[in-house]
């Protein structure tokens, strides 16, 4: 009897300790971010995901991973190597950290599938959009501030004007409805190496070009002097990391830099680092359907103060920030030609006017390659103006 006790006490310690993260996504700008600062604090790491292999993932992670394949709209259910994931982990997974539950049906459905794995945490990673479907939101925005209002007319406008912040705060009402231990990190819109929106890499390819590009950046009204927070990569898998090694739950945190922008301040800074301050300009009269890239959370600057204090948080700086990542879209430019074409594409045919397409491929190309051929029917004077 006494060695049976001993035995189950043993048992349930090692379980306890279990050091195996679940991540559900991964492949992405913060997902690849946070992978890497796992497996850096020496955590177990099952990443599911579809399989796509964006940039460098495949070499980074293939040997250091176990890969769940799954297609995520699809559903968990019909999963196979997750229900044999499941059948092997229950009770034994430390912590899931979660980019893909972005709404509640997701989140509701991952939960379910996802609780007999009985983790000490569940990490859910969410954006600051969700204050845009927020009644009056306060400067600056504090976690508290997430609250839909109470008028049903009022939150249904909301929801329509921004659907991805209505989607991912009902994935956040979805996981603290479960039950499940949960932490909520809020990201302002994400910068760093890999990014599958492309976003910062257009940027930086229009403001170290504009000589060869010559349109203006399009800063519709709204967001001439509209202030917007940036989360580093790095910084929120620092954050994911701080959360599991501090045994946090039932919290939710705002992850950002301490610097924070308009969308003119951070073409500016970007054009003045290639040495083209003087050079770039802004159409002012664009409107909000233009070619603008940031922000995608128009309710203003987020407090991390919380993080600070419970997750000994320290955001990036941004000139090491603004350094790291142009070097990193710089050699992209040679090791990753097929996402490097994505972004000459998105420019060529949004941006650039057409019979410049071809002296931008060559300033960006390397000697060697083909230019990306980009058709358009619009003439160069259909473009913006000069």
């Amino acid at each position: 009897m006494w060695s049976a006790l001993v035995l189950g006490l043993y048992i349930t310690a090692v379980l306890c300790d279990s050091e195996t993260v679940l991540v559900l996504g991964g492949q992405g700008l913060a997902g690849s971010a946070t992978l890497t600062a796992l497996l850096e604090s020496n955590f177990q790491v099952s990443a599911l995901n579809d399989d796509r292999n964006f940039y460098d993932y495949h070499e980074l992670f293939h040997d250091k991973i176990e890969s769940i394949v799954c297609v995520r709209p699809a559903g968990l259910d019909g999963c196979f190597e997750l229900q044999n994931f499941l059948k092997t982990n229950q009770n034994n997974v430390k912590a899931i950290v979660d980019f893909t539950s972005s709404s509640k049906e997701l989140m509701e459905e991952a939960v379910r599938i996802l609780a007999p794995l009985n983790p000490e945490v569940y990490i859910f990673v969410s954006a600051a959009a969700v204050y845009d479907v927020s009644d009056n939101p306060k400067q600056p925005l504090k976690e508290s501030d997430a609250v839909r209002p109470e008028d049903p007319t009022l939150r249904a406008q909301y929801s329509e004007t921004n659907e991805f912040g209505h989607k991912m705060l009902g994935s956040e009402e979805a996981l603290v409805a479960s039950g499940l231990p949960y932490v909520i990190l809020r990201c302002g819109d994400l910068i760093g190496p890999r990014d599958t929106t492309y976003r910062w890499w257009q940027y930086q390819v229009w403001s170290e070009h504009f000589d060869i590009i010559q349109a203006a950046f399009p800063v519709p009204g709204e967001f001439e002097h509209l202030t917007f927070s940036l989360t580093y990569g790095a910084d929120l898998a620092a954050a994911v990391v701080s959360v599991i090694n501090k045994r946090v739950i039932n919290e939710v945190y705002n992850i950002a830099m301490e610097k924070t922008f308009t969308l003119p301040h951070y073409l500016l800074e970007l054009c003045i680092y290639f040495g083209n301050g003087e050079s770039c300009w802004a159409d002012y009269s664009a409107t909000i359907q233009s070619y603008s890239l940031y922000p995608s959370n128009h309710m203003g600057l987020m407090s991390t103060e919380h993080a600070k204090v419970d997750l000994d948080f320290q955001p990036s700086s941004w000139e090491d920030v603004l350094r790291d990542t142009v070097t990193y879209y710089e050699k992209a430019r040679h090791n990753h030609t097929k996402e490097r074409d994505i972004v000459l594409s998105k420019l060529n045919e949004n941006v650039v006017p057409y019979l410049r397409v071809e002296k931008l491929n060559e300033a960006v190309l390397k000697p060697a390659e083909k230019v990306v051929d980009i058709t358009s029917s619009r003439p160069e004077v259909n473009k913006i103006e000069l």
